[in-house]
């Protein structure tokens, strides 16, 4: 069963989170739910 990690929020601070997550553990299953039509990007 792969692992996932359920982000609530897809604000500067979710996504960071999100992010950071996956540099740690590249097999994890990133879910990121955000309530508005975009969430944060920044190259």
């Amino acid at each position: 069963m792969k692992s996932r990690l359920v982000v609530i929020g897809g604000s500067a601070a979710g996504m960071s989170a999100a992010s950071q997550a996956k540099r740690q553990r590249a097999d994890l299953e990133v879910i990121v739910f955000e309530a508005g039509r975009y969430v944060s990007y920044a190259a």
